[in-house]
This record gives C-alpha cells, sequence and structure tokens, in this order.
C-alpha cells in the first residue's frame, strides 16, 4: 500500500513537472539580448580549438601569432560583410511571416545577394589557404588526419 501511493506521489509530481516547465520558459526571453553571451561562449570554444590545434600540431609561436593575425583579418573582412547578411536575414524573415510562400520572391531575394555569399565563401577559402600556407608539411599532414577524423563521425 505505501508503495502504491509512492509510486502515484511519484508520478504526479513527475506530470506536474512536465506540464508546468514549457509555461515557466514561456516569457523567460522577452528582452534579453542572448548574442552578447552567445558570443563570449563562441569566443571561448574558438580559444578552445586554437588551443588544441597548438597542441596537436605543435606550432611554433611565430605560428600561433600568423595564424591569429590571420583570423583576425578574417573577421574584420567578414565583419564588413554583416551588414548585408543581416539584411538579408531580415527580408529572409518578411517573406517568412507572409500568409503564403512567394518562392519567386525569394529566389529574386536569393540571387540578389550572390555577391555577398560569394564574397563571405572567397574570405573564408582565402582565411583557410593562408593558414594552411603557414603550416609545415607534416603539420598539414596531421591537419588532414585530424580533419578526415573528425569527418568521419
Amino acid at each position: 500500500m505505501k508503495t502504491t501511493l509512492k509510486n502515484i506521489a511519484i508520478a504526479t509530481s513527475l506530470c506536474s513537472a512536465l506540464v508546468l516547465s514549457p509555461v515557466s520558459f514561456a516569457g523567460s526571453d522577452s528582452n534579453h539580448n542572448h548574442h552578447k553571451s552567445g558570443d563570449r561562449s563562441y569566443q571561448k570554444m574558438s580559444e578552445k580549438k586554437f588551443a588544441k590545434l597548438t597542441r596537436k600540431l605543435d606550432l611554433s609561436e611565430t605560428q600561433q601569432a600568423d595564424i591569429k593575425a590571420l583570423k583576425s583579418e578574417a573577421k574584420v573582412q567578414m565583419q564588413a560583410l554583416k551588414p548585408a547578411m543581416e539584411a538579408f536575414r531580415q527580408q529572409v524573415k518578411t517573406l517568412m511571416s507572409a500568409e503564403t510562400f512567394d518562392e519567386q520572391a525569394f529566389s529574386q531575394l536569393h540571387a540578389s545577394n550572390q555577391d555577398v555569399f560569394a564574397a563571405m565563401a572567397l574570405v573564408k577559402v582565402k582565411s583557410k589557404f593562408a593558414m594552411k600556407s603557414v603550416l609545415t608539411e607534416e603539420q598539414l599532414e596531421k591537419f588532414s588526419a585530424m580533419k578526415h577524423k573528425r569527418s568521419s563521425r
């Protein structure tokens, strides 16, 4: 009898928690700016990745400085493209909020932003290529193996 009451109490508590938890989160992000903390966590993740890369490839101080300079240069170039991408996202959001989806309008919007997409891709590729030119042959082989291992997951 005690076990049955205990099981009912536990089941009731769990059901209440499951039912009420979405309600408690419903208005939690009303006026908060999550981008600031997200940028910090991304930066920490990036620093962790760079530290791991340094350790795994045994990068010299010069190589580390060169790679950091390349990354910051690429970041500056990407920041220049950020307003155009933000405008594109806002326009897509406007299209998505319409009652019916206008495929032609989206295609035109996407086509009109091809120069921005191409510029971003070019910055990324140039940055990766420049980083590879800093590495030695042995480091390049290790880097390729790391990349292959990561992609096979």
